[in-house]
């Protein structure tokens, strides 16, 4: 089978690659996930942290790549199929305002991490600071702010953000749920 055009090539026999003949570029998911998977999947992440859509490009053009050979046995594929999953969604921004140190804010990452929520992603928007470096990356955190000091959590999707919550529960309500019913960003 030759490999596909696109993708990338494994870098663990970087040291000696002057002497093999042939470079690797991996995309069968066995034991350990296959790199291009896990690029695919972390591109995917970063474009929805940073609302950047040239990540997930990138992550389609990987999947083009490959995706005629997974089409042939998908179960050999498993994180490949998880990132696939991950880009066609529902998946969800979840911005936490607060004070990144605070038992509350702590308490709010401890129930996501709880629970089963594939495909959101998580970002800690610190309430103290008046220009948080997260704002120059997702730039639809930059009016996010906290209700009364305490930490706040704003669910997302397509970087809309419903109204606000300090509540853990309310928030995994609003994540379960799917929708976002009254957005306060564009």
């Amino acid at each position: 089978m030759t490999a596909p055009m696109g993708g990338f090539y494994s870098a663990e026999d970087a040291d000696d690659a002057e002497g093999m003949l042939v470079r690797k570029k991996e995309f069968y998911d066995g034991a350990i996930p296959s790199g291009n998977s896990v690029a695919m999947l972390n591109l995917i992440r970063l474009s929805h942290l940073a609302g950047n859509s040239r990540y997930e490009e990138k992550a389609a053009h990987l999947l083009r790549a490959f995706s005629k050979t997974i089409a042939e046995a998908p179960f050999a594929y498993t994180q490949f199929m998880t990132a696939l999953d991950f880009s066609l969604g529902p998946s969800s921004q979840v911005v936490i305002v607060g004070n990144p140190q605070s038992g509350d804010t702590m308490s709010m990452i401890r129930t996501l991490r709880g629970s089963f929520i594939p495909n959101k992603v998580v970002m800690i928007r610190s309430a103290e600071e008046h220009d948080p470096e997260i704002t120059r990356l997702a730039e639809y955190t930059r009016d996010l702010e906290s209700i009364e000091g305490k930490a706040t959590a704003y669910v997302c999707r397509d970087f809309r953000c419903g109204l606000p919550t300090t509540d853990a529960q309310q928030m995994l309500t609003l994540l379960n749920e799917g929708v976002v019913s009254s957005p306060v960003t564009a």
